[in-house]
C-alpha cells in the first residue's frame, strides 16, 4: 500500500535528483520501516512500519529503471530491463526459502531484521556504483515536465491499457494456476512443482523477451509485447485442455502460459520510458508501475469470483481472450515516432 501510493512521487524525485541520491533516501526510509516492524509490539505499529517500508521501497523500480536508461543504448535496454525484472521472481524464490529459516531461528523479529540488513546492503551497494551523467535534456526541463505530458506521450495510454490487460492475465496465472491444478485432481507436489517451474519460466522469459525486443536497434518493442500476449493466449487455452490430461500436460501448458504471461514486465517499462524520454524514465516507469499496482490489487478478487462462477475451463479461455485483446492493442502501438532527442522535455 505504501509503495503503491509513493511510486509517482518517487519517480519525480528520481528524475530531479538522480538515481543514486534517491536510492540512498529510499534505502534509509525502507530500512527504518523494517527495523521498526521488527520491534513493533502492536499490530497498528507493525502495519504503519510496513507502510513506511513500502514508501522507501517505491524508489527501487523507478531508480533502477532510470539508471538503466542512462547506462544502456536502445539496442540493449530490453535485455537490461529484462535482467532487472528477472531478479523479482528470483528474489521471491530465495526469500521463500530463506525467510522461514530465520523465522524458525528467531521469530518474525529476526526475519524482519535480516530483511532490513539486506535492504541496507543492497541500497548502499547500488548507490556506490558509478552513475552515468545526464543526457541532453536540461535539469530545468526535467523538473518542469508535468505528469500530464507523460500521459499524453505518443501511444502511452494505449500502452498502459495493454499493461492493464496483461496484468490481469499475470494475476490469473500466479493466483489461480495452482488451485486449478488441485481441483483437477493433481497432487500438491505436482502443483508446487508447477509453481516453481512458473517462477523459473518467468526469469527466463523476461530476459528472452528483452533480447527479442532489442532486435532491429530496439525498434520492435510493440511487436514483442504483442508476441508475448499471443503466447500467453495460446498457453491459457493449452493449460485449460491439459488440466484434463494429467500432470505432464498440465506442467507443459503452465510453462507455455507462464512464458507469455509472466515475461512482459521489462518490455512495459522500456516502452514507457522511450515513449516519453529516457531522462524522464523515473516518472514514466512510476506511472506504468502505479497502473500495474492498482490493476493487480483490483483484479485478483474478481478473478476468483469468476472462476467460482463459470469453472476453470471458461476461466482460462476468458484469460486467453484478455491476453489476445492486449496483443491486438499492442500491435497498434507501432514504433516510437520520434528520436529520443526530440521527444517531450527537450525544448
Amino acid at each position: 500500500f505504501g509503495s503503491g501510493l509513493a511510486l509517482i512521487p518517487a519517480g519525480i524525485v528520481v528524475d530531479r535528483v538522480g538515481a543514486r541520491a534517491a536510492t540512498l533516501a529510499g534505502t534509509l526510509v525502507a530500512t527504518s520501516g523494517l527495523a521498526l516492524a521488527a520491534s513493533a509490539g502492536r499490530l497498528e505499529i507493525l502495519l504503519a512500519a510496513l507502510a513506511l517500508f513500502g514508501v522507501g521501497a517505491s524508489v527501487v523500480p523507478v531508480a533502477g529503471a532510470g539508471a538503466l536508461f542512462h547506462a544502456y543504448p536502445p539496442a540493449r535496454r530490453g535485455w537490461a530491463l529484462g535482467v532487472r525484472q528477472m531478479a523479482v521472481p528470483l528474489a521471491g524464490t530465495v526469500a521463500a526459502v530463506a525467510m522461514p529459516v530465520f523465522h524458525r531461528a528467531g521469530g518474525v523479529e529476526l526475519a524482519l531484521a535480516v530483511a532490513a540488513g539486506m535492504v541496507a546492503v543492497a541500497g548502499v551497494s547500488f548507490a556506490l556504483l558509478p552513475e552515468k551523467g545526464p543526457s541532453p535534456v536540461s535539469r530545468r526541463g526535467r523538473e518542469r515536465q508535468p505528469l500530464l505530458a507523460i500521459w499524453r506521450a505518443s501511444g502511452m495510454r494505449r500502452l498502459l491499457l495493454v499493461a492493464s490487460l496483461y496484468i490481469v492475465v499475470l494475476q490469473a496465472v500466479i493466483s489461480y494456476a495452482v488451485p486449478a491444478m488441485r481441483e483437477a485432481g493433481l497432487s500438491s507436489l505436482v502443483a508446487s512443482a508447477t509453481f516453481f517451474a512458473l517462477n523459473v519460466t518467468a526469469m527466463v522469459a523476461r530476459i528472452v523477451w528483452g533480447k527479442v525486443a532489442d532486435r532491429e536497434q530496439g525498434s520492435r518493442r510493440a511487436r514483442t509485447l504483442a508476441e508475448a500476449g499471443l503466447v500467453a493466449a495460446a498457453g491459457a487455452c493449452l493449460f485449460a485442455a491439459a488440466l484434463h490430461t494429467g500432470a505432464a500436460g498440465a506442467v507443459v501448458g503452465a510453462v507455455i502460459l507462464g512464458f507469455g504471461a509472466l515475461g512482459w514486465n521489462g518490455l512495459l517499462y522500456v516502452a514507457a520510458g522511450e515513449r516519453a524520454h529516457p531522462e524522464l524514465a523515473g516518472r514514466s516507469v512510476a506511472v506504468a508501475a502505479t497502473v500495474v499496482f492498482l490493476v493487480s490489487a483490483a483484479s485478483t478478487p474478481p478473478l476468483g469470483a469468476l472462476a467460482a462462477e463459470v469453472g476453470w475451463d471458461v476461466f482460462w479461455v476468458s484469460t486467453a481472450a484478455v491476453a489476445l485483446a492486449g496483443a491486438v492493442l499492442a500491435l497498434g502501438l507501432g514504433r516510437v515516432p520520434l528520436p529520443e532527442e526530440t521527444r517531450i522535455g527537450t525544448a
